[in-house]
């Protein structure tokens, strides 16, 4: 069962306040053809603002499917929203790198093939991203969706650099695809604009993916004590009002669009004005957010391995793992920011996306559980060693000793002495030496010559 921090009152509290919002106070939409969307099916629209009534959003949100696939060029990749088991994707939208030689700097293009080439390497990552990093470079969105889609046969996020950002993810799919776009091959990130309203690009975005029926997270980042109420309570029910007004335009522009719905909100620090996503706040909030997108029957998308730290230290460590577990606990359908976020969403990590990587194959192993049988019992074997005896040569435990328990790539279990000889290497330097492994072994999964040159055509004639 997952975590519930709420009770079926508070949830109900929490959504009936959301409708009153909607109802009273309204969410603006700066986009004539969003306004004509709403006006259309009878939504009072004022001075640029929508104002829903319960039944129109419960109505609207009854067309979005509980669960979708998102297909990869690889079937065996392809991967379901709301399934049961997390969809993990990497880090979004950082414009800094943490290097660790060099420090803080800029991100490349280099860069961004570079960890395009590892998010498809890396067996815990299921998508292979957007956005990963932003290089300062013309046209940078088709760059990173060509590396998206010529170094991974993931599925990947599409660009939301406005309606022709959007359309360029389109149109570039359905090149490497080999075929018209007419199944989900991608999702894409619609974020609100807090408090209560959305920016002009985004609602874009929205109906050129809303149109082609390619899934789309409506998420808010609403930062208590800023953008939104410093309450976490007012928090859920101020992003709610906006996360049910795009979901509700989606829905009209075209029923069946897949969506989720989706949160990135946390605390501001109120002694340095910054948000804090290494705090206890933010993983109540990932609960509280779980139990609302179940209450409506959607699939949800927030947390990650996410902290405050400038550094893949011990308190990135700890502050990841916190946030990392709670969304795994919180019963979350699709995590962006999965893996490599620092300092607050600004920075992005080589080290710590291999680090958070290993951490989530901790979790996902723990959240396997195990089987209790007559087998794994095991009173037979317990009954032939008797008192004082080893089970280390039994055949019930040599038949298992490959596949019972989790194995790490990082971890250090080698013991003071290997760990001195070895000359005192920590977990930032293995974690360097294997994405510059993962790195040296990557061979661009197979594509059709003819789509290749399709794309690499694409690119040099639009960037």
């Amino acid at each position: 069962m997952p975590k519930e921090i709420l009770s079926a009152e508070s949830i109900e509290q929490i959504h009936n306040t959301a409708m009153r919002v909607l109802g009273t106070v309204g969410v603006s939409i700066p986009q004539e053809e969003a306004l004509e969307v709403f006006r259309q099916h009878g939504v009072r629209v004022d001075n640029g603002r929508v104002y829903l009534t319960e039944d129109q959003v419960m109505d609207a949100i009854k067309n979005a499917p509980k669960q979708f696939t998102i297909n990869a060029r690889d079937p065996e990749k392809s991967v379901v929203v709301g399934g049961g088991d997390p969809v993990l994707a990497p880090g979004y939208g950082a414009p800094f790198i943490i290097d660790a030689k060099e420090g803080k700097r800029s991100p490349t293009l280099d860069d961004y093939h570079n960890l395009a080439k590892i998010a498809h390497q890396l067996q815990n990552i299921d998508v292979s991203g957007h956005l990963i990093v932003e290089p300062e470079m013309p046209n940078a969105h088709l760059h990173m969706l060509h590396a998206h889609l010529t170094h991974s046969d993931k599925p990947i996020i599409g660009s939301t650099a406005g309606a022709e950002g959007a359309q360029a993810a389109i149109d570039m799919a359905g090149l490497a695809f080999g075929e018209k776009i007419d199944k989900p091959v991608m999702i894409s990130l619609v974020n609100s604009l807090s408090p209560l309203g959305f920016a002009t690009d985004m609602l874009d975005v929205l109906l050129v993916y809303a149109k082609a029926g390619q899934p789309i997270v409506i998420a808010a980042l609403g930062m208590a004590g800023t953008t939104a109420p410093i309450t976490l309570a007012g928090v859920l029910a101020s992003q709610t009002a906006e996360l049910m007004t795009g979901l509700t335009l989606a829905q009209y522009v075209n029923p069946g669009t897949p969506m989720v719905f989706g949160s990135t909100s946390s605390n501001v620090d109120m002694r340095m004005g910054s948000l804090s996503i290494g705090s206890p706040e933010l993983s109540m909030l990932i609960c509280a957010h779980g139990q609302l997108a179940r209450f409506y029957g959607l699939p949800s998308r927030s947390g990650g391995s996410l902290t405050d730290a400038s550094y893949p230290d011990a308190q990135a460590g700890f502050e990841s793992m916190m946030a990392l577990m709670t969304t795994f606990d919180s019963d979350i359908s699709f995590v962006l920011h999965s893996a490599g976020i620092l300092a607050s969403y600004l920075a992005f990590s080589y080290e710590k996306f291999i680090l958070d990587e290993e951490m989530i194959s901790m979790v996902r192993r723990l959240k396997q559980g195990f089987p209790v049988d007559e087998s794994t019992l095991a009173f037979e074997v317990i009954q032939a060693v008797g008192p004082g005896g080893n089970f280390l040569q039994q055949s019930h435990t040599l038949k298992r000793c490959r596949k019972e328990f989790w194995k790490p790539n990082l971890c250090d279990r080698g013991g003071v002495a290997a760990w001195v000889a070895s000359g005192g290497k920590t977990a930032v330097d293995r974690a360097t030496a294997r994405w510059q492994s993962l790195l040296e072994s990557h061979v661009d999964p197979p594509m059709d010559a003819g789509a290749r040159k399709a794309l690499d055509d694409y690119l040099e004639a639009n960037a």
